[in-house]
Parts: C-alpha cells; structure tokens; sequence
C-alpha cells in the first residue's frame, strides 16, 4: 500500500472519531437561545429578563453537557464541510450565538467611557469561563489537525461572550447613583447599516471631562425630540464592576 494511501485511510480514520466527538444533545438550548437572540436584537423588551437569560445560556449549555460525564469539548463544536471541501467549525449556538447578539446589543445600548476600565473585570470573566469549560469538559484526546481549530473558535465565542456579558451586566445591573451634567447639542444624525438598520446620533459640546465634541447613540424618539441648541441632560454611572458609562436622559 502506498505511502499517500495509507496517509488518507488514517486521515479518513482520524475524521470519523472526531466525528464522534462533535455532537452533543442539547438542540433544544439551542433553538431557545436563537429565539431568545432574535427577540433580544430585534425588540429588546422586557430588557433585563432578556438579556439575564441570554447571558445564562452559554453556562448553562457548558453545565447540562457536562452531566453526560464530562464530554471531550470537541463536543461543543460541529465540523462540517464547506462547498469547497474545507472544514467549517460551528460552535454550539447556545454559545456562539448568545456571545455575538450580547455584545451587538451592548454596543448600541450603552456609551463606555474609557476601554481599558474593561480589561481586567472582562479577563477576569474569562478566566472564570475557561475554567468553568475545562472543568465540565475534557480536553480531545484524537490528535487530529483539526484539534487546534476547534480549540480557537471555542475559545474565542468564549472570549467573546466573556467580555460582552461583563459590560452588559456592567451597566443593566447597576445601581449607583448618576452624575448630572448638561451639555448643548450641536449636531444629530443618522447612520444607515448595509442592511437598512438606523441608528441615531446626537453630537454634544464638551461636558464633565469630555473636553471634545462626541456623538452619542439614543433612541428614535429621543431623536425627534431633542432639537440641535437644545440642552440635555447626561448621567455618568459609576457601573456595577466599575465600568464607568454614561448617556442622555
């Protein structure tokens, strides 16, 4: 038998136990969790109900399959081949799709004021994650090269989500008391997406420590409300994990 041969029935060999190891049996967490997604994205309300069980839902995905006796993670990540033939890893939507709606819908809820105040609480998060992942999971035992892919796309919907939940849960559970500033709007906008979605902006003279003009995200209806010389009102929050953010009234 040929050297090429015997390659390709060992490669066929390796791609059918891996086979085996992507497949889990919680299809049902993830048909919630695509409704839960869409509704959360299209028509945020109730907000905090919505967002607190999408951000449940990759724990408790990594949880329930871990019961079945700690699965090797390759169970979490489906392989299929792409038109091409090339192989395509799917991470369980429970996570994946969870990580990337909480993260589009933080960012445009919520005004950040400086990105490095999210480093370490986000790290932290993702620590946290990743042991929670390799404590209810076993590590792939096939050494296949498909081992590395799988691990990456895992791990960076995990990455993912981990920072997107700090910040959303950052700023829709917390309770500090605000402080008030005013600032004048010198300009609004409109910015259309590829897709036909609009987002509206109303641009603010310097405020508090803000010593430069900034556009700031809202609502429609704020939008049409407030007029350009018109003065607003803007709260800065301290932010549950000391993730300062702010946004008009």
């Amino acid at each position: 038998m040929s050297e090429a041969r015997r390659n390709r029935r060992q490669e066929k060999r390796s791609r059918v136990r891996l086979s085996k190891l992507t497949f889990h049996k919680l299809e049902w967490l993830e048909y919630i969790t695509i409704g839960l997604g869409l509704w959360f994205l299209i028509y945020p309300k109730p907000y905090n109900i919505l967002f607190t069980t999408l951000l449940c839902m990759p724990l408790l995905g990594l949880l329930l399959n871990g019961l079945t006796g700690r699965p090797s993670i390759a169970s979490l990540v489906e392989i299929s081949k792409d038109d091409d033939g090339s192989d395509k890893y799917d991470v369980a939507d429970f996570i994946d799709l969870a990580a990337w709606i909480i993260l589009i819908r933080v960012l445009i809820d919520y005004e950040f004021e400086s990105f490095y105040s999210m480093i370490i609480p986000g790290i932290i998060a993702f620590v946290i994650m990743l042991i929670i992942l390799f404590v209810t999971h076993k590590l792939i035992d096939n050494s296949t090269k498909s081992k590395s892919w799988i691990y990456l796309s895992l791990i960076f919907n995990v990455f993912i989500y981990s920072f997107a939940g700090t910040y959303g849960a950052n700023c829709v559970y917390d309770t500090s008391e605000p402080i008030v500033y005013n600032a004048e709007v010198v300009d609004k906008r409109i910015r259309k997406s590829s897709k036909g979605r609009e987002t509206y902006y109303l641009k603010v003279a310097p405020w508090g420590h803000h010593y430069d003009k900034e556009e700031i995200s809202v609502a429609s209806s704020q939008y049409d409300e407030i007029q350009i010389g018109q003065t607003v009102k803007i709260d800065l929050k301290k932010g549950l994990f000391n993730i300062p953010w702010h946004y008009i009234e």
